[in-house]
C-alpha cells in the first residue's frame, strides 16, 4: 500500500504542477477564446454529431484518421433505450457476449474482441463489464440511460488516448451536462414485464449573470423478464454543480446508483444448437438479489490559456460495495460442497447448480487523476493541433467468494422457487482481491503539411503495476511504448481518406494463479483504412472502414483437473479482419436514421487448443438500420430491423448459435399540456416476436443467453 500511496502522490503532484502552470500562463497571456456557460449547441432532435468528447481535441471527426461512431441522446430516446446493450446495437462491429451482473451492465465484443480484460484483477468466471465513463475506465459500474447524453464508440485500438482499453474499440458513455438555459423534464415510462421507470431532472443558471449553474436529476427503473426469477431494479441520483467565468470552468458532479439483479443464467446447448425450451424456462432461482451499490464524484476543470491553448484537469473517484448471489449451472459435477442426492451425468440433463461465486462482501474503487494541454502552433508554415497529457489510474477489488452446491434440475420439468439462500459456512472461501496501478504519459501531433493532408503522430508511455488472485500475490510490474500513425486526405470540405497504423496495451494480466508465473501483458497491432462523409451542414455522417487486427498473448482462463481450477492463461494470437460501414444523420429535413454494416472474420491464429477456430460470438455478417419520419408537426414513426449471421457458441466451434433479423416500431405524438412540451411514445421490440439468442458464454455449455420477446413501452415526456 506505501508503493501505491506513494505513486498516487507523484502523479498528484505532477498533475498540480501542470495545472498551476497552465494558470501561470494565462494570467500573463492575451486570452483570445472564453469559456461560456454550457449550452446546447446541436438540436436535440439530430442523429448525427460532427465532434466527439472521446477525441479529446476540438478535431471533428472528419478530420480524425480513426472510425468513430456516436450515437446521440435522440437514437436513445425514439428507441426509448432502457440499457447501454440497446443503443450498440446502431453501431457496427459491436456485439453481445454473454454476461453477468444484471442488464445495466452488458459485456461487449467490438471488432472480434471481447471488451473485458481477463487481467482486471478478479479472477472469478464473473468477469465484469469494462467500459469508459466521461473519459474514465470503469469496471463492474452499471449504467444508468436516463442520465446519459450520446455512446460514443472508438473503433480500434484506442490506448493512446484512453490506456488500458482492449483493442477491439473503446465505449465511452458520455453523462448528460448542466446547461445554463433552464429546463426541467419528467418521463414515466410503463411496458411489459412490469416495467415502470421513472426519471425527473432539472438544471438552469443560479444566478443573472449565467455563470453558476446546476443540474438535479434522480431516476428510479424497474422490470421483471419472460425469463423466469429475472429482475432488474437501479434507482440513481445525480447532482452537480458548474461556474463558468470568461478563462475558467469548474464542475463537481456526484452520482448514487443502487443496482439490484438476478441474472439470467440462460439455457443449455443440445448436440450443436441451443436446447429448444420454453421461453421463460430459467434455473436461477437464487432467493436473494445481486446488487451494486456505487458512488461516483468528479471534479472538472478547464482553464483557457493563450489563443488556442487550454488544460484540463481531472478527477474521479469510485466506490462500489457488491454482493453476488446467482446460481449458476453446470452438467458436469463441479464437487462443492455437499452433494445432493441428485447427480449430473454430462448428458445436460440433470443440470447441477451451484452458488459458485457467491460474494457476500465484495469492493471496488477507482482513482484517476489527469491533465490535458491541448492547443495549436506553427513551425514554419507547418500548423500543428498539439495534445500533451500524463494520467494515474488506480483500482482496487476484495471480497470473498465462496462455492455451495444446491439441488439439480431437470430442465424439462423443473421444480424451482425453494432453494436456501447461501451458507458461508458451507464453502471454502477464496480471495479475491486484486489491484490494477497505472502511470501514463501520452502526446499526439497532428500535423497540417496543407488544409487537406494531414498527419497524426502519437505515443505513449504506460508503467503498470498488477495483483491478481489475492492480495497475497507478488504484484507484476510492466511498462511499453505504444505508438499510432495516421494520415488523411480531405477530397474535399466534405469527403476524406484516412489510414492508420496502431499499437494497444490492454491488459497487464498478473500472475498464473497455480504456478505463480508473471504472465506476459496483452498486447495488440491493427491496420485501418478508411473512407468519411459529412454534408455541408453536418447533419449526415458516415464512414466506411477496412481494418486487420491481431491480438497477441491473450489473457484467457483454463479450466483443468478434477475437481476443476480455473487458471489464468495466455492463449497466443488471434486475427481479426473485415469491413465496417456505419452512416447517421438527416436525409431530408424530415427523415432521420442511423444504420450500420459490418462482415468480420475473426479466427485464433495460434493456441494450444483452438488454433484455426472462430472467435466465439462473433457473427460474420451483422446489421442495423432504424429510421424516423416526421408525419406532421405532432406526428412521427420509426421503424428498424436488426440482426446478425450464425456465431460459434464455444472456441471448439462444436456449437452454433442461429443467425436472426429482429424489427422495432415507434410511434410518438407531440402535444402541449399546461403550456409546456410533452409527448406519448409507444415502442413495440421484436415485432414478429422472433426468437433468437444474444450471446452465450464459451466455456460453458449451459449458459447461452435468449433474447426478449415482443414487448411494448409507452413513455410520457414532459418539458418545462
Amino acid at each position: 500500500m506505501e508503493i501505491l500511496k506513494r505513486r498516487r502522490k507523484g502523479i498528484n503532484l505532477v498533475a498540480i504542477v501542470v495545472l498551476y502552470a497552465g494558470v501561470a500562463v494565462a494570467q500573463n497571456s492575451e486570452v483570445v477564446t472564453e469559456l461560456a456557460p454550457v449550452e446546447v449547441t446541436e438540436k436535440s432532435d439530430e442523429y448525427s454529431r460532427s465532434t466527439s468528447d472521446s477525441l479529446r481535441t476540438r478535431t471533428p471527426i472528419l478530420d480524425s484518421s480513426q472510425s468513430l461512431q456516436v450515437v446521440p441522446r435522440a437514437v436513445i430516446e425514439d428507441q426509448n433505450s432502457q440499457y447501454l446493450g440497446d443503443t450498440l446495437k446502431n453501431v457496427s462491429g459491436v456485439q453481445l457476449d454473454y454476461g453477468f451482473n444484471g442488464s445495466a451492465q452488458p459485456l461487449t465484443i467490438l471488432r472480434g474482441f471481447p471488451s473485458n480484460s481477463w487481467g482486471s484483477g478478479s479472477s472469478t468466471m464473473q468477469q465484469s463489464s469494462n467500459y469508459y465513463l466521461d473519459g474514465t475506465k470503469v469496471t463492474g459500474v452499471p449504467i444508468n440511460m436516463l442520465n446519459t447524453e450520446s455512446i460514443e464508440v472508438i473503433k480500434g485500438p484506442s490506448s493512446i488516448l484512453f490506456g488500458r482499453s482492449e483493442p477491439g474499440g473503446t465505449i465511452n458513455v458520455v453523462s448528460k451536462s448542466i446547461s445554463a438555459r433552464r429546463l426541467t423534464s419528467f418521463t414515466q415510462t410503463v411496458g411489459s414485464y412490469d416495467l415502470v421507470s421513472s426519471s425527473l431532472e432539472t438544471t438552469g443558471a443560479l444566478n443573472e449573470s449565467k455563470s453558476l449553474s446546476a443540474r438535479v436529476g434522480g431516476s428510479y427503473s424497474t422490470s421483471e423478464s419472460v425469463r423466469d426469477y429475472v429482475e432488474d431494479k437501479l434507482s440513481a441520483f445525480s447532482a452537480g454543480l458548474q461556474w463558468a467565468n470568461g478563462k475558467t470552468l469548474v464542475k463537481a458532479t456526484v452520482d448514487y446508483m443502487d443496482q439490484r439483479y438476478r441474472s439470467d443464467l440462460g439455457v443449455p446447448s443440445e448436440g450443436n444448437r441451443p436446447k429448444d425450451l420454453p421461453w421463460s424456462r430459467q434455473f436461477n432461482d437464487s432467493p436473494l438479489l445481486s446488487y451494486a451499490k456505487t458512488s461516483l464524484v468528479k471534479l472538472d476543470i478547464v482553464q483557457q490559456l493563450r489563443g488556442s491553448w487550454e488544460i484540463k484537469a481531472k478527477a474521479l473517484n469510485v466506490e462500489s460495495k457488491t454482493l453476488e448471489a446467482d446460481i449458476v449451472t453446470r452438467r458436469t459435477d463441479w464437487g462443492k460442497g455437499p452433494t445432493p442426492s441428485d447427480t449430473c451425468n454430462a448428458s445436460g440433463n440433470p443440470l447441477c447448480r451451484y452458488y459458485f461465486g457467491y460474494n457476500p462482501d465484495g469492493r471496488y474503487g477507482v482513482w484517476q487523476t489527469s491533465v490535458d494541454l491541448t492547443g495549436g502552433f506553427f513551425t514554419g508554415r507547418l500548423r500543428h493541433n498539439a495534445l500533451v497529457g500524463v494520467d494515474g489510474y488506480w483500482s482496487q477489488r476484495s471480497g470473498t467468494s465462496y462455492g455451495q452446491q444446491v439441488s439439480s434440475v431437470d430442465v424439462n420439468d423443473p421444480r424451482l422457487g425453494h432453494t436456501l439462500p447461501p451458507n458461508s459456512a458451507l464453502g471454502t472461501p477464496v480471495d479475491r482481491a486484486g489491484r490494477n496501478d497505472w502511470l501514463s504519459i501520452y502526446a499526439q501531433d497532428e500535423l497540417y503539411f496543407t488544409e487537406r493532408f494531414i498527419m497524426t503522430t502519437a505515443l505513449r508511455y504506460d508503467d503498470t503495476n498488477t495483483v491478481t488472485g489475492g492480495a497475497n500475490r507478488a504484484p507484476v510490474r510492466q511498462a511499453a511504448l505504444t505508438p499510432r500513425v495516421g494520415f488523411l486526405w480531405k477530397l474535399d470540405e466534405n469527403q476524406s481518406l484516412y489510414t492508420q497504423y496502431q499499437e494497444a496495451l490492454s491488459a497487464n494480466n498478473g500472475r498464473d494463479n497455480i504456478s505463480g508465473e508473471a504472465l506476459k501483458p496483452e498486447r495488440a497491432r491493427e491496420y485501418e483504412a478508411g473512407y468519411k462523409f459529412s454534408s455541408d451542414d453536418n447533419r449526415l455522417n458516415a464512414t466506411i472502414a477496412v481494418f486487420d487486427l491481431t491480438k497477441y498473448d491473450k489473457g484467457n482462463t483454463e479450466i483443468v483437473g478434477s475437481p476443476p481450477v480455473t487458471r489464468r492463461v495466455t492463449t497466443g494470437e488471434s486475427r481479426s479482419c473485415g469491413v465496417e460501414f456505419d452512416i447517421s444523420g438527416q436525409l431530408t429535413s424530415k427523415f432521420a436514421l442511423i444504420g450500420s454494416y459490418a462482415y468480420i472474420d475473426a479466427k485464433v491464429l495460434k493456441d494450444r487448443r483452438y488454433s484455426g477456430k472462430e472467435q466465439p460470438n462473433v457473427a460474420k455478417q451483422s446489421g442495423s438500420i432504424w429510421g424516423r419520419y416526421f408525419l406532421t408537426s405532432q406526428w412521427t414513426a420509426g421503424a428498424g430491423a436488426f440482426g446478425q449471421g450464425e456465431r460459434q457458441k464455444n472456441p471448439e466451434n462444436t456449437i452454433q448459435l442461429p443467425g436472426y433479423i429482429r424489427y422495432d416500431l415507434m410511434l410518438a405524438y407531440g402535444f402541449k399540456s399546461w403550456g409546456n412540451k410533452s409527448a406519448l411514445q409507444l415502442n413495440v421490440d421484436n415485432l414478429l416476436n422472433t426468437k433468437y439468442y444474444t450471446g452465450s458464454h464459451q466455456f460453458v455449455e449451459d449458459w447461452i443467453r435468449v433474447g426478449s420477446p415482443r414487448t411494448f413501452r409507452l413513455t410520457y415526456r414532459l418539458d418545462i
